[in-house]
């Protein structure tokens, strides 16, 4: 007789129990050569085709179930089932017995019958799921015993079934609980992958600026669960490529949400006519092309966070829509007759000055005013300091390991150029600029060559980092405002401060009382001079 398939599956330790008896399906035939298991099946039958198929397709990866089974003749044809499935099958003929092995065996799926002698199934899922609670259980039951069937759900079992077996079910059952198993274990490693992607520790730098942002993603994330069913609003202000985005995740991964969705929206690449369908979803039939009901972005993070990336650009129809869906925590979708509500943290980011896009018309003043009620502004990586190296090391690290590199440092020449530069796309463009250095480098050592950095033409930016960790810009290159113009700018504000107590502005500002008075009649002199 020809044979059609031969598969493979790796052999486990206990040849006893992993190997299939010859007898156990008429015409397959299991030998071990040079410790592989060879199951060997020949063509003929219609059923032994499929079975053929079924394990020429199958990926061999043995998982271990222990099946209890008080009836010897049905356990063996029980086990037989499981191992042809490609497992391995350990027997255990009372609830005594399984307790004891559970611990050393530490089985994937228990296949247990209810009524066994002594303690019966529902009691040793009880206590393998207390002491062991990512062993699943498949518990069989006689017909008709439906309360069972529900305690055994309740109280933790993957699935039930019932008597007489059909072995064809039993291992469709068994397939069911192993893949859930293994999507469980995949979310918990996306998630825990997620998590350390967010951590505060990922944001870089030790200036001022940076440790002030960690500081306050900190407090946010702090606040109890149970006020987290409304919580602030965050608005992330910086330039572009500043890090809003990680800092908007580090938010949303230190705080009690932490479990839950966190769904980015760029607002810049949702096109006008269908973005209150992205934001709010839609119902069949709402528009032309609504085949079907969709969720929307507010939907999807319920409970979670919402961070809607470069605000700024939202059309002001959309923003009036927005305004009311933060206030009233409710949102109607497109076509939709009743509202819902929604419980989300709404986290929003841009690049503009909003108060100029206010004075605009483009921007209302309403939302500005909901959005800020914690404001997290990113300082521009040239108003940073010392964290421009810091950061350029980390992403060598990084971008060498990723690409294979043999760079691990910079030159002194390399490292000047770095500490020069201007950086106007920030975080984001040193990142990359350090990517295709490592890329191009053949030694351990960053070169100017591998940067590709153009020289600044002169010195046309100055910042002045303050004791209060603020900091005073200046670009000469824009218009920047005179000596006096800034020095009156100073003491007017130290004036207001001291609720206009020249005395005690003046030993704020290390002066004389006469010498605040003095400036402030020569600059109003001056201006009222240029006003004739």
């Amino acid at each position: 007789m020809p044979f059609g398939a031969e598969v493979q599956c790796r052999q486990v330790s206990r040849v006893r129990n992993a190997g299939l008896p010859r007898n156990a399906v008429h015409g397959v035939f299991p030998t071990f050569r040079r410790g592989v298991l060879r199951l060997t099946i020949p063509s003929g039958s219609r059923e032994l085709n499929g079975r053929r198929d079924r394990f020429v397709r199958r990926r061999w990866s043995l998982a271990v179930i222990l099946i209890i089974e008080d009836e010897p003749i049905l356990a063996r044809n029980l086990r037989d089932a499981v191992q042809l499935a490609g497992h391995e099958a350990m027997l255990a003929g009372s609830g005594e017995e399984a307790l004891e092995v559970v611990p050393v065996l530490r089985p994937h799926v228990v296949l247990t019958d209810y009524r066994l002698p002594g303690i019966n199934g529902l009691e040793v899922l009880r206590r393998v799921r207390g002491t062991h609670p990512t062993i699943d259980f498949v518990v069989v039951t006689a017909h008709g015993e439906v309360s069972v069937a529900v305690a055994a759900m309740k109280a933790g079992a993957a699935d039930f079934l019932t008597k007489p077996l059909d072995l064809h079910e039993l291992c469709v059952a068994i397939d069911r609980v192993l893949r859930h198993q293994s999507e469980t274990i995949e979310l918990s490693f996306r998630r825990e992958r997620e998590h350390a992607a967010g951590a505060v520790d990922n944001i870089i730098g030790s200036s001022p600026a940076m440790r002030d942002v960690r500081a306050l993603i900190v407090r946010i994330g702090k606040i109890p669960a149970m006020a987290s069913r409304e919580p602030p609003c965050v608005l992330i202000t910086g330039e572009t490529g500043t890090g809003k985005d990680l800092v908007a995740r580090a938010i949303h991964h230190s705080g009690p949400r932490r479990e839950a969705a966190f769904v980015h929206v760029n607002c810049t690449a949702i096109a006008e006519n269908i973005a209150e369908s992205e934001l709010f979803g839609h119902v069949k039939g709402a528009f032309t092309d609504a085949r079907t009901d969709k969720r929307g972005v507010f939907e999807l993070a319920d409970r979670g966070t919402l961070f809607l990336d470069e605000i700024g650009h939202m059309s002001p129809a959309l923003q009036a829509k927005l305004l009311t869906a933060i206030d009233h925590r409710m949102i109607r979708a497109v076509g939709a007759s009743m509202d819902r509500k929604v419980d989300v943290h709404l986290v929003a980011a841009t690049n503009r000055k909003l108060e100029d896009a206010i004075d605009a018309g483009e921007f209302r003043e309403d939302l500005y005013h909901r959005l800020r009620v914690v404001t997290l502004a990113l300082a521009p990586l040239r108003d940073r300091g010392s964290d421009v190296e810091v950061l350029a090391r980390h992403f060598l690290r990084l971008h060498a390991v990723r690409m294979g590199s043999l760079a691990e440092d910079f030159s002194s020449d390399a490292l000047q150029a770095v500490r020069a530069y201007d950086w106007p796309g920030n975080v984001r463009e040193l990142s990359h600029t350090i990517e295709r250095a490592a890329l191009f480098a053949d030694g351990a050592l960053i070169l100017p060559v591998h940067l590709n950095l153009q020289p600044a033409e002169g010195l046309t930016r100055v910042a002045v980092e303050m004791p209060d960790a603020t900091t005073i810009r200046l670009d000469f290159s824009e218009n920047s405002p005179t000596l006096e113009e800034l020095e009156y700018q100073i003491i007017e504000a130290a004036v207001k401060h001291s609720s206009h107590n020249l005395s005690r502005a003046a030993r704020i500002l290390g002066i004389s009382r006469d010498a605040i008075r003095y400036r402030l009649e020569r600059f109003r002199r001056r201006a009222g001079d240029a006003g004739e």
